[in-house]
C-alpha cells in the first residue's frame, strides 16, 4: 500500500468517527449495480437487450475466451501445445485490440 492510499484511508476512518457519512442519501439501501456508469449512453439500450437476452457484447466473450487460453496455456505441458496456444492467445489479443481501436476511432469520427 502506497503513501496515497494510507492517507485516503486514514481520512476515511476519521471521516466515518467523525459520524459524516450518516446521513448520506440512499443509506441502508441496497446500491444499484444495473446500469454501468462507464457505459456509453449510446450503448445502453443495445446492451441492456443483449443482456436479456443473455448474450454477452463481441468483447466480453474475446475476454473469456482469452481467459480460458490463458489458463490452458498454464496447464500445457508439450511445448508444441504451448506454442499453438501461444499463436492463438496472441491472434486473439490482436482482435481485442483491434476492436478497442475501432471504437476509439469510431468515437472520435462520430462526435
Amino acid at each position: 500500500m502506497n503513501i496515497f492510499e494510507k492517507i485516503a484511508l486514514q481520512r476515511i476512518e476519521e471521516a466515518m468517527e467523525q459520524g459524516e457519512f450518516d446521513n448520506l442519501p440512499g443509506r441502508g439501501r441496497p446500491l444499484d449495480l444495473s446500469e454501468d456508469p462507464f457505459e456509453r449512453p449510446e450503448n445502453r439500450l443495445a446492451n441492456k437487450i443483449l443482456r436479456n437476452a443473455g448474450i454477452s457484447p463481441p468483447e466480453v466473450s474475446l475476454r473469456k475466451e482469452l481467459a480460458s487460453l490463458k489458463s490452458q496455456l498454464a496447464a500445457s505441458r508439450s511445448k508444441e501445445e504451448r506454442e499453438s496456444l501461444m499463436r492463438e492467445i496472441k491472434t486473439l489479443v490482436l482482435r481485442i485490440n483491434l476492436m478497442m481501436k475501432h471504437a476509439t476511432v469510431n468515437e472520435i469520427v462520430d462526435d
